[in-house]
């Protein structure tokens, strides 16, 4: 990687939800006006509903970018327009042309990748719902930029400095969830997961695998699966060189203490994986998708509707997500 900033956009998310606040704090914050972000939103609406952060952005026109390009004086980072004919959005009003909206951007960034304009994509929350409603369809951040960029198997792990989680599976319904796993899925996520703490950490990780049925199946009492499928993968692993334990029940594996114990957890679905992870990480935890030649990262949370627009949503997550970003860009030798 060249000696130079990392040129890392940033989507405005639904333009309804709490997106535009956190990213104009965020830009603000001492610890990420170093990187001068590029964020991809509506000029016309962030100069309406938020001068301030309209004020702290340089226009910028994707020619215009390339490797040499220079901080903007006196403005904290730059604004791609994504212009478009919906009308402005108000606070707390996700609509279907709000989800269409968050889309455009998304496609936007993925866009400028593309043509090796930036290095990095982080993401503000979206609603998935509002979204499909616009006539997309669209499961998630991961899954869409997998497709979008021709990519088959991207994986999602929950970062912060004290708490990681990879999952077997993510945006699927519950009912779904054991046909989708088998030893070599689960083997290839423990595998991805070790990938990216070496890269990010430095050193060999040690790594928990969840059960997937209570107690792990109680030794068959409950269910067979994780006595051979779950098991079958960990020992896999382990003749790999990976340090691998488990399977072990996730109501005790994710309790803080125990959870210190690992670098990192495998979950074998989204809600096993999240619910403890925002518990423990939420205002510093950022979603990271693996397994792509796309580096990406988002905050942990939602479109959190309900307080769109008061000044009360936490910026947090997304200042570690633009420096987690920066991080994975920076890696020598890369992980993507």
């Amino acid at each position: 990687m060249p000696d130079r900033k990392a040129r890392i956009a940033v989507t405005l998310g639904d333009p309804a939800g709490v997106g535009p606040e956190i990213i104009e704090r965020a830009v603000a914050d001492p610890r990420v006006q170093h990187l001068s972000p590029l964020i991809i939103g509506r000029a016309k609406f962030i100069s309406k509903r938020y001068p301030g952060l309209f004020k702290s952005l340089a226009p910028i026109t994707p020619s215009e970018l390339s490797p040499s390009t220079a901080p903007s004086p006196g403005r904290h980072g730059y604004l791609i327009d994504a212009p478009n004919d919906f009308p402005l959005p108000s606070p707390g009003a996700g609509t279907s042309e709000t989800g269409a909206e968050s889309l455009l951007y998304i496609d936007a960034a993925i866009e400028l990748w593309k043509k090796g304009l930036i290095d990095a994509i982080v993401t503000a929350p979206v609603s998935k719902s509002l979204i499909e409603k616009s006539g997309t369809p669209f499961s998630g951040h991961t899954e869409y930029f997998a497709e979008k960029i021709g990519e088959e198997n991207p994986f999602m792990m929950m970062y912060s400095t004290h708490y990681r989680v990879i999952l077997c599976t993510t945006h699927i319904p519950l009912h779904k969830v054991q046909d989708s796993l088998s030893v070599e899925r689960i083997s290839e996520v423990i595998s991805a997961g070790r990938q990216a703490l070496r890269a990010i950490d430095g050193k060999e990780p040690k790594i928990a695998v969840c059960g997937l049925d209570p107690h792990s199946g109680d030794d068959g009492a409950i269910g067979s699966f994780d006595r051979t499928v779950t098991s079958n993968a960990i020992e896999r692993s382990r003749e790999a060189g990976i340090d691998v334990h488990g399977p072990f029940a996730a109501d005790t594996l994710f309790l803080s203490e125990r959870w210190g114990q690992f670098d990192l957890a495998v979950a074998q679905y989204h809600d096993q994986g999240l619910i403890p992870f925002k518990m423990l990480a939420f205002d510093t935890g950022v979603n990271v998708t693996l397994g792509l030649s796309l580096v990406r990262t988002s905050v942990d949370h939602g479109t959190a509707f309900d307080i769109a627009g008061k000044g009360i949503a936490r910026h947090s997550s997304m200042v570690e997500a633009i420096l987690l970003a920066e991080k994975l860009v920076h890696l020598n030798p890369p992980l993507f």
